[in-house]
């Protein structure tokens, strides 16, 4: 892959990654991408929605934010991994699994990576700017053939439990489970309290922790589907 576009940039070139693709000129259609283990490749749709042409660089990592390009070992290969799009044009990505047979029971995550380097004002304005690189960062999940059960549902398969003290979720199924939103309350429907409202992704197997202020009975959480969607879920919770 060719070096890193950031690398190109001014010393005065900010880079910031966002977590909101549409804090960009452009975005990617879509919150998260799913590999299907069968599928040949997968199209990703990029849209310029600025006024001015860009310089995108795309590539995929396997959890490092801050590894450059020509240094993943992510399995995957980007064409084009870097295209130049005009003002209200899209550009598609295609993404091919290249790399050695991941576990066949579970999903693995990667990230796609866009950047965005916007071009340099025209040879007659000021010298002195300051040019803005904006980074989208995504979630890539390629999924196995035949895994029991449907990434749908996964978040009602979670397994809750909890103490006077803190409150457990394990998730059971081969694929990853978002939780954006998360609510507890004691057994009794009272003493509502919000434990998570940032998001935390639990992959296969994995179990997460929060402090809780006296036993829970039941939670309600908001979990994101493949389609990027917001579904919200109740659960009792075992002591």
């Amino acid at each position: 892959m060719k070096p890193f576009l950031a690398r190109a940039l001014l010393a005065a070139t900010l880079l910031l990654t966002c977590s909101l693709p549409a804090m960009a000129g452009v975005i990617i259609n879509g919150t998260r991408v799913v590999y299907p283990a069968q599928s040949r490749e997968v199209t990703v749709q990029l849209t310029n929605t600025g006024d001015s042409p860009a310089l995108v660089q795309a590539w995929i990592d396997s959890g490092d934010p801050d590894q450059a390009p020509e240094d993943s070992a992510a399995p995957f290969v980007i064409t084009p991994p870097i295209s130049r799009i005009e003002p209200g044009r899209g550009q598609a990505l295609r993404i091919i699994f290249a790399g050695e047979p991941l576990p066949p029971d579970r999903e693995s995550v990667y990230w796609l990576n866009v950047l965005e380097v916007p071009p340099a004002p025209d040879a007659g304005a000021e010298q002195n700017y300051l040019q803005v690189a904006f980074r989208s960062r995504v979630k890539l999940f390629y999924r196995p053939q035949g895994l029991p059960g449907t990434a749908n549902e996964a978040p009602e398969a979670l397994q809750w439990t909890g103490g006077a003290a803190v409150l457990q979720v394990t998730n059971p199924t081969p694929f990853h489970v978002t939780v954006v939103g998360l609510q507890a309350r004691s057994a009794d429907g009272t003493g509502l309290q919000t434990l998570e409202d940032k998001g935390r992704m639990l992959a296969p197997g994995e179990s997460a922790r929060w402090p809780v202020d006296g036993p829970v009975g039941q939670v309600a959480f908001t979990t994101v589907n493949d389609y990027g969607g917001r579904v919200e879920y109740t659960s009792a919770v075992e002591p």
